[in-house]
């Protein structure tokens, strides 16, 4: 009786000790268990419940449907129980006949949650009704994986793509997205039942300075700030989001709100704007990215040296959104290339400094461990 009692009385304190001792996730990126082996792009990582989910732009990706003419088959959803297996689940909104706007491509879809109802935005294009760029529309449902109605079925909320949506703590939501170089990433409130912006939309930030451009047979491009004068043929690019910006995604914290975004001037990298007002002005953090990857040969080709991770395997890493991650904290979501090839899922931690300044130590590429309070 005794030696049992002492066999209890260990096996209780192993279990106290095991039990105090914290838990943590093991993860690697980039992530492709589960994910179609050609790839996601721009994905979002989003939780709800007790499970993660992820949408993103579905391969064919839009460089292989401009080479071939096939087109993704829609707004593809997966799950996760912890971050690095996923399986898909199925295309919550399908690509419809060629008699609806949103026909093509469905590009940087996302997919965020008011008041109980699941809102999935996309970019989409359909030449033959005169829609020849991308436009953005969005649809709803009463749970994540649907079924979904389109809100902005006969027409679209409006030109440009990347349409992302940020709910303030006034119960207002806001829609955000890329509209070309001048304009930028813009902004309004938006009424998500009826598809209607109740405010005129603003630019919130533009590329960074350029002097010129060329196009494809090395015409110089009339941009703002260019005077005329005679220059080189070769592009002359001063920061890192200088040839375009896109892929908004915004936040809330500690009463400001920061903007996220990518740029292609490098390879791929993110960089953020801050704003004390959801209106603005919104005001780029500092000269430089704070996360991403950047290519040799795109540095060379625009003019900028290479300052990238020498041991990094990625050459492009961006369009993110950012996610309450396994700990607890903030982390960010996104896709990434290595050698410029099949993009993938890459997640990091992020955290705000004193100052307000967002940091990280991704993007990472070696086993990362986490402690789970």
């Amino acid at each position: 009786m005794k030696r049992l009692l002492l066999f209890i009385i260990i096996l209780s304190f192993c279990s106290f000790i095991f039990a105090m001792k914290p838990q943590v996730f093991e993860y690697q990126n980039p992530i492709k268990t589960g994910i179609d082996p050609k790839g996601l792009r721009d994905c979002q990582v989003l939780r709800d419940g007790d499970t993660w989910y992820m949408t993103g732009t579905s391969y064919p990706h839009w460089s292989t449907q401009e080479k071939t003419g096939e087109l993704n088959k829609g707004i593809a959803l997966y799950s996760s129980k912890d971050l690095k297996n996923w399986e898909f689940i199925k295309y919550i909104l399908e690509r419809p006949s060629s008699k609806k706007w949103y026909y093509r491509r469905f590009w940087a879809p996302e997919i965020h949650k008011f008041a109980g109802k699941y809102y999935a935005s996309f970019s989409c294009q359909n030449d033959s009704l005169g829609y020849i760029y991308q436009h953005v529309g969005y649809a709803v449902a009463d749970k994540i994986t649907g079924p979904y109605k389109v809100i902005t079925d006969e027409k679209p909320l409006t030109a440009g793509n990347d349409l992302t949506f940020f709910g303030d703590t006034d119960g207002k939501v806001w829609a955000f997205w890329n509209s070309g170089r001048e304009f930028g990433i813009g902004f309004a409130q938006l009424d998500l039942a009826s598809g209607r912006f109740l405010t005129k939309p603003q630019s919130a930030i533009q590329p960074g300075k350029v002097d010129y451009a060329l196009d494809s047979i090395g015409n110089i491009v009339k941009i703002p700030g260019y005077d005329g004068r005679p220059v080189p043929k070769v592009q002359k690019y001063h920061t890192w989001d200088a040839i375009g910006i896109e892929g908004s995604y915004v936040i809330k914290h500690d009463k400001t709100y920061y903007l996220f975004y990518s740029s292609w001037t490098r390879g791929y990298e993110i960089g953020y704007a801050t704003a004390t007002k959801i209106t603005g002005p919104w005001v780029k953090h500092s000269k430089d990215s704070f996360y991403g990857g950047q290519s040799k040969p795109t540095c060379l080709k625009n003019g900028f040296e290479w300052t990238g991770d020498p041991n990094s395997i990625f050459d492009q890493v961006g369009h993110n959104a950012i996610f309450k991650g396994p700990d607890g904290r903030l982390w960010i979501s996104c896709h990434g290339l290595v050698e410029g090839k099949t993009p993938m899922l890459v997640i990091d931690p992020v955290w705000f400094e004193k100052d307000g300044s967002v940091k990280s130590k991704g993007p990472t590429y070696t086993k990362q461990i986490v402690s789970i309070p």
